[in-house]
Order: structure tokens, then C-alpha cells, then sequence
């Protein structure tokens, strides 16, 4: 039996050991999918798919303020519930207001579909009790 095999073993760093790197996040998807948007054809956000956009990283920031927050073991659930009801909150208001405002634009609808689905996700599982 080689002991240096299970001293290396035990050393082991295991990938649910690794600490989450908060430097990406929702933003980074956000930008890639703005980007995604302008290669696709359109010249930039007018009039209202910028105010759509803008709602949209919003959202994001506010995901990545969740984000943090369960990662932070100062912050209790109690402290994080009235950002999870803004967070359901604005994922409503963006709904209404794409189908309003985003018509025609199949890539767009997608992503404020996916993003809102998202959220509801985040909003739910906070709800439901997942970091009890």
C-alpha cells in the first residue's frame, strides 16, 4: 500500500469544494446576449427594446445581489425576503412590459423569457424553503 497515494487523495481538492467565483454572473450573460443581438442584425436598442434592455439588467443586478447575499452567512433569509419579492416583482413588470414594447424580435422575446423564468425560479425555490 502506498501511503504518499492516500495523503494525495485526501489533499484532493473536490469541484464542490470550490468556492463560486462571484466576479461573472447574470451580467455577464447579459452582455453576451446584447452582443448575440447586435451580430444578429439590429443596429442597437431603439426607443423600446432599450427601455426592455435596460429593465433587463436591472434583473440581473438583482439576481447577483441574491446571489451574494445566499453566499454571505451574515445574511439571514429574513434579511433577503424583500429582495426576492423585488426580484418576483420586476420579473412581472419586464413581461408586461415586453409584450408591449418587443414585437417581432423572436431573439429578444427569448432572452426576457428566460430571464423571467429565471427569476420566477430563484423566487420560488427562496419560497418554498430550499435554503432553510
Amino acid at each position: 500500500m502506498d501511503i504518499n497515494s492516500i495523503k494525495n487523495f485526501s489533499e484532493a481538492e473536490f469541484p464542490s469544494s470550490r468556492k463560486i467565483n462571484t466576479d461573472k454572473g447574470f451580467g455577464e450573460i447579459f452582455d453576451r446576449k446584447i452582443d448575440e443581438l447586435n451580430a444578429a442584425g439590429t443596429l442597437g436598442p431603439t426607443g423600446g427594446k432599450a427601455d426592455v434592455l435596460e429593465h433587463g439588467n436591472r434583473i440581473l443586478n438583482l439576481l447577483d445581489d441574491y446571489a451574494r447575499d445566499l453566499g454571505n452567512p451574515q445574511k439571514t433569509l429574513k434579511h433577503i425576503e424583500p429582495l426576492v419579492q423585488t426580484i418576483k416583482k420586476e420579473a412581472s413588470l419586464i413581461e408586461d412590459e415586453a409584450s408591449e414594447k418587443v414585437q417581432n424580435d423572436s431573439e429578444l422575446e427569448r432572452f426576457i423569457k428566460d430571464l423571467t423564468v429565471t427569476a420566477n425560479v430563484a423566487a420560488f425555490k427562496f419560497n418554498r424553503g430550499d435554503y432553510v
